[in-house]
């Protein structure tokens, strides 16, 4: 049984709409809450993907976006060059880096500002193990739909690599 009040509230409302019973009329929610997370989630893909197409030619970025939100669905895409739970030294993120552009430091600040990437002081670096927390932070309103849908899974393992130009 359900502890959220409004969802509670929406039930009966809806048993009252149609006459059906509270599991019933709770199944029905259900199954509307996630056709439209589904549908927001494919949306979110999309624009993810249209984006990132903009700003890659060839497997590299052809340019760096000024947009600070166009900015973060460059750099959530870039996550799939990195695998979860592997350590990297500096090297390793600039070459990985500096295969997609040339400024592969400003790229690699970028990325552990965001919150993509952590780091030591020993100069390691590695995937996030949780979507960063954006909620009073100036990136909130930056932040790709598609962090809020791909992150979580994809650090957890249950989600794969966005792959949009064969190049991973």
């Amino acid at each position: 049984m359900t502890t959220q009040r409004n969802f509670k509230t929406q039930v009966r409302a809806r048993m009252q709409q149609t006459g059906v019973n509270y599991t019933t009329a709770r199944m029905e929610l259900l199954k509307e809450y996630e056709e439209q997370h589904q549908s927001a989630r494919k949306e979110a893909y999309q624009e993810h993907q249209t984006i990132v197409s903009r700003f890659f030619k060839d497997g590299a970025m052809t340019v760096i976006p000024s947009k600070r939100r166009t900015r973060a669905h460059i750099l959530l895409y870039l996550i799939n060059y990195f695998q979860r739970g592997q350590t990297y030294t500096e090297q390793e993120v600039n070459h990985i880096l500096n295969e997609l552009w040339s400024d592969f430091a400003y790229l690699r600040r970028e990325l552990v500002d965001y919150g993509y990437l952590e780091r030591n002081t020993h100069g390691e670096y590695w995937l996030t193990a949780f979507s960063p927390e954006r909620w009073g932070t100036v990136l909130h309103d930056e932040a790709p739909a598609w962090e809020f849908y791909w992150l979580p899974d994809y650090l957890n393992g249950q989600e794969k690599q966005v792959d949009f130009f064969g190049t991973l």
